[in-house]
């Protein structure tokens, strides 16, 4: 397993593509979830709250089209998503 971003009791940050606005944070992540033993593919929500910096707020992400754009782009640069998802993700937006 590559070198964790970070780990809490739930599951391992594997990779991590995350885009800043003011305040707030959005992104996407690969992580590993311990009690089902596999990977998946998390959109994240972070703000700065009193306690910390990029709290994780749980809660969907909503974001507009040119948004989620850019972020999937960054994904695909940061290696979050696996070489099968992207040429799969091709296909589909190819057909």
């Amino acid at each position: 397993m590559n070198k964790a971003i970070k780990e809490t009791r739930y599951c391992i940050v594997l990779k991590q593509a995350k885009k800043r606005e003011k305040e707030c944070a959005y992104g996407i992540e690969k992580i590993f979830v311990k009690s089902s033993n596999q990977e998946e593919i998390r959109f994240v929500y972070f703000k700065d709250t009193l306690r910390k910096k990029d709290q994780l707020i749980a809660r969907p992400l909503d974001l507009p089209e040119a948004d989620l754009i850019e972020l999937i782009k960054e994904a695909i640069k940061k290696n979050v998503f696996s070489k099968e998802f992207v040429n799969s993700l091709k296909e589909v937006v190819n057909n």
